[in-house]
């Protein structure tokens, strides 16, 4: 019988002989399987994306909202929706203040500050009145009520109070590392008046503006300009606040 010896021009039979010869001298990385597998893993989830994308016409849309949801709490920036009255008419109950975490507190500005009080913590708004080493008062004038707060010896302007009135309270000094807040409605507020001087640690961001119920934005009045968040700045959703302890404070 004739054996029928492959051509030396078969290119199969050349490619088996090659990879035979060849297979004692190949040295695989020990994880290689694994790197390979997970290459592989990486580009189904960008087809699924992708597939969903299309799906809904908007694979922008689709992988911005992803993105945005992975950022959640990373931005610089936050909402928060007021429910209380004690910064009428300032700030209206059911509208959203936009704040600044980084930004440090001055003069004026009005911020979100974490207290405690019977045993549970709560979230509150207010203004800041006067900083360490201030001292602050509303002094019983002529007539028998107070004719305007005081900080380091000059009337504090607040048009932002409109004809709303300060009851009396005691001069003092804010000690270091604290700051002395106040409602803009200041018979509905219990603030520095009542629970004391705040803690600079306890502050959670800065007020940079306000928007309505229907989406219109206003400046903080009465406070130092601070940029707001800019197109490509992400802002985190409003929350509500829970309410502050409003009503008579004594």
């Amino acid at each position: 019988m004739n054996t029928i010896l492959p051509s030396p021009h078969d290119p199969a039979e050349e490619l088996r002989r090659l990879a035979t010869a060849a297979t004692p001298t190949v040295h695989a990385r020990a994880d290689l399987a694994r790197t390979v597998l997970n290459r592989a893993r990486r580009q189904r989830r960008v087809r699924r994306l992708g597939k969903v994308a299309a799906a809904v016409g908007g694979g922008l849309v689709v992988l911005t909202t992803v993105a945005a949801a992975n950022l959640l709490g990373r931005s610089d920036y936050f909402t928060v929706t007021e429910p209380s009255e004690v910064m009428e008419s300032t700030i209206n109950v059911g509208e959203r203040v936009v704040l600044n975490k980084k930004l440090s507190p001055a003069r004026g500005d009005i911020v979100i500050v974490h207290l405690a009080r019977d045993g549970y913590t709560y979230d509150a708004i207010f203004r800041v009145v006067a900083l360490s080493g201030d001292t602050i008062g509303c002094p019983t004038g002529p007539a028998g009520r107070c004719e305007g707060v005081v900080v380091n010896g000059t009337t504090l302007p607040e048009p932002y109070l409109g004809a709303a009135v300060t009851d009396p309270f005691p001069t003092s000094t804010v000690p270091d590392h604290m700051i002395f807040l106040l409602g803009d409605n200041r018979a509905r507020a219990h603030d520095s008046r009542f629970i004391g001087p705040v803690r600079l640690t306890d502050v959670g961001g800065v007020a940079v503006r306000i928007e309505n119920r229907n989406g219109q934005v206003r400046a903080v009045p009465g406070a130092p300009a601070h940029p707001g968040p800019g197109d490509r700045d992400n802002v985190d959703p409003a929350t509500q606040v829970p309410p502050a302890f409003v009503g008579s404070p004594r």
